[in-house]
């Protein structure tokens, strides 16, 4: 694997070094996913429950995650800490969840109730599944 994962310059806080490590084992486990890095992309994650947020910059061959929001992110997702851990493990098809499997329709379920937003969602849904195939453990 050539490709790198970065953090700020700040100590990261816990959302930056779970999902740090989550993309950093997954692009271990499937080398082809390092294609996903070829385009630069900006996210945005906040957990308010938990009151954390980071931001992730991809660009090629580097996953850079930052503590706190940083500029204006292509996407944006808010949504309580416990749902960010579950969307690891939704079954994804063509990189967004499955709606044919339970998982999947219970992330449309609380995308459709408010309790999952995501902001750039309509404008940008191939870099969404992107994030999704790099954050999934299936």
């Amino acid at each position: 694997m050539t490709a790198t994962v970065e953090y700020g310059i700040e100590e990261p806080n816990g959302l930056a070094m779970m999902l740090g490590g989550l993309i950093q084992a997954n692009l271990a486990a499937h080398p082809e996913r390092e294609l996903l890095l070829a385009k630069r992309a900006t996210y945005g994650i906040e957990a308010p429950d938990v009151n954390v947020a980071v931001s992730i910059r991809l660009t090629p061959g580097t996953v850079t995650i930052r503590n706190g929001l940083v500029g204006r992110p292509d996407l944006s997702i808010r949504t309580n800490s416990d749902n960010l851990l579950g969307l690891s493990s939704v079954p994804l098809k063509f990189g967004l969840p499955d709606a044919m499997t339970k998982e999947g329709r219970e992330v449309n379920r609380k995308l459709l109730k408010g309790e999952l937003k995501v902001k750039g969602l309509l404008r940008h849904p191939g870099k969404l599944a992107r994030l999704n195939k790099l954050l999934t453990v299936l």
